[in-house]
Order: C-alpha cells, then sequence, then structure tokens
C-alpha cells in the first residue's frame, strides 16, 4: 500500500487505496445484492397471488 501526498499547488489530494478494484468483487456484491432483493420480496409475492386466486375462486362460486 503505498500512499502519495499532494504536492504543494496541485489542488488535488490523493488518498491511499486499501483494497482491490476487481471485477469479481463487484460482480459477488451485486449478485448477493440481487439475491438478497428476492428473497426479501418473494413472501411478499406469493402473499400476492394467494390474495388473487382467492378471489378468483369467490367469483367463480355459483350464485
Amino acid at each position: 500500500m503505498r500512499s502519495v501526498q499532494g504536492q504543494k499547488g496541485s489542488g488535488v489530494m490523493q488518498f491511499a487505496v486499501c483494497y482491490d478494484h476487481s471485477g469479481f468483487d463487484l460482480a459477488r456484491s451485486i449478485l448477493f445484492d440481487v439475491t438478497a432483493f428476492f428473497a426479501l420480496m418473494a413472501p411478499l409475492a406469493i402473499a400476492r397471488l394467494i390474495e388473487i386466486s382467492r378471489q378468483d375462486a369467490v367469483r367463480q362460486q355459483p350464485a
């Protein structure tokens, strides 16, 4: 790890980077985020489908 200090008058501060910018890490992070989203949304979608099917069953009963 190497830290480069901004030179006088450069106007730009540079900081040490303590992690790599690997594409694999980014892909894994995105995959985990998408998986977590679907895991959280699945129960809501199932509940909605059950509600819709119950409404359809009530409509199809003979009067």
